[in-house]
C-alpha cells in the first residue's frame, strides 16, 4: 500500500465536507472556537523503544491500544488546563503501510473521536526505519479567566487526585511479567477526565491549580510546588492501603497514569466531591499545601508516619542518565 492509497482508505472517509472550517484535505486546518474563549493546544507522542516495545505490539499492545493511549495522553494535558478538546492532528511514522496503522488502529481512533466529540483535522504521514512514532496534537478551548495553571497553589489549599495513581505502573509491571491484569487495566486503558473537568470548571469560585500525572505523582507534584513556590504535605495511606494497591514506589514515581492532580481552595472541596460523584470519577484528598521555608519540597507520610528518601524526583525522564 502506498501513501495515496492509505489516505484514500483511512483519511478521506474521515473528512468533513459539510464544514469548510475543518480538515483534513488541505494544507492546514481551520477550527473555530466559541466566542470569547482561548485556544488550548498540546502535543504528545508514542515512540517505539521509549513508550512501548515492538514485541508488545504482537502480544498485549494491539493497534487500537496505540490509538487510545496516544489520544488520551494529549487529552489529559487539555483537561489539566480546565479546557475542552475539540480537534486533533495526527503525525504518524511507519516502515510500511498500512502496518499497525490499519483498520484496528482507525477503529480505536474513531471510538476516541466519538467519545470526546473530537474532529480529525489532518496531520502528516512519513516513512521511517526502525519502528513506529505517533504524535497527536490536540486543540481545544477554555475561557481565559477559567484556565487552570500549575503556579496558583496557596498555603492551606487541599491536594487531591483523580483515579488511582500508581495503578498504571503496576499494570505495566504485571503485563511485562505475564501476570494476570484487569480487562481494562489503567496502563492500556487510561481514563479520560474530560467529563469531570467540563462539569467542575464552571462551578469553582476560584480556579483550580492542576497538573496531569504523566511522569509520576512525586515529580509532577514537585513541579507544582516549584511553580507556585510552596511545599506540600502528602499522606499516601489512601493510595497504598487497600488490597491490591500499587507499591509506594509505583505511586510516587511510576508515571503514565494520565490522571489529574488538583490543588483546591478548601471552601471548594464539597463542589469537587459532588462533581466527582456525579461523573463517576474516583477522587481522593491526599494532602495540603504548606508555606515554603527554604525551597519547594514534598513531605511524605503514610498514615501519619513520616517517610524519608522517597524517589519523588525519579519519575519519567527519557534523558536522565541511568
Amino acid at each position: 500500500m502506498n501513501e495515496e492509497e492509505w489516505i484514500a482508505r483511512f483519511i478521506e472517509p474521515r473528512s468533513n465536507p459539510d464544514n469548510p472550517l475543518c480538515g483534513p484535505g488541505d494544507d492546514a486546518a481551520l477550527l473555530q472556537g466559541p466566542a470569547g474563549t482561548a485556544a488550548v493546544i498540546t502535543v504528545d507522542s508514542l515512540v517505539s523503544g521509549q513508550h512501548f516495545r515492538p514485541e508488545w505490539l504482537h502480544a498485549w499492545h494491539p493497534p487500537e491500544i496505540l490509538a487510545r493511549r496516544l489520544l488520551r495522553g494529549s487529552l489529559s494535558d487539555i483537561s489539566a488546563m480546565g479546557g475542552i478538546a475539540s480537534g486533533v492532528l495526527l503525525s504518524l511514522e511507519s516502515e510500511e503501510l498500512p502496518g499497525f496503522f490499519s483498520e484496528r488502529f482507525w477503529q480505536g481512533i474513531d471510538e476516541e473521536l466519538a467519545t470526546h466529540s473530537l474532529i480529525l483535522l489532518g496531520g502528516n504521514l512519513t516513512r521511517c526505519s526502525g519502528g513506529l512514532s505517533l504524535h497527536a496534537t490536540v486543540v481545544g478551548h477554555v475561557d481565559p479567566d477559567r484556565s487552570w495553571r500549575r503556579d496558583s497553589a496557596q498555603p492551606g489549599d487541599r491536594i487531591g487526585v483523580t483515579g488511582h495513581p500508581g495503578k498504571a505502573a503496576q499494570a505495566l509491571d504485571h503485563l511485562q511479567r505475564g501476570s494476570a491484569v484487569a480487562d481494562q487495566d489503567p496502563w492500556r486503558f487510561p481514563a479520560s477526565r474530560q467529563r469531570f473537568v467540563t462539569k467542575l470548571n464552571p462551578m469553582l469560585q476560584r480556579n483550580a491549580c492542576a497538573i496531569d500525572l504523566s511522569d509520576g505523582l512525586g515529580l509532577d507534584l514537585l513541579r507544582v510546588c516549584k511553580s507556585s513556590q510552596v511545599c506540600a504535605e502528602i499522606d499516601l495511606n489512601r493510595l497504598v492501603s487497600v488490597e491490591g494497591a500499587p507499591t509506594l514506589k509505583q505511586v510516587v514515581s511510576g508515571g503514565e497514569d494520565y490522571e489529574l492532580l488538583l490543588v483546591i481552595d478548601p471552601g471548594e472541596a464539597e463542589r469537587v466531591e459532588q462533581v466527582a460523584k456525579e461523573t463517576g470519577t474516583p477522587f481522593r484528598w491526599i494532602g495540603s499545601v504548606k508555606p515554603m521555608s527554604d525551597q519547594p519540597q514534598i513531605h511524605w507520610h503514610d498514615a501519619g508516619r513520616a517517610l524519608a528518601d522517597l524517589p519523588e524526583e525519579k519519575g519519567w525522564d527519557p534523558f536522565r542518565q541511568v
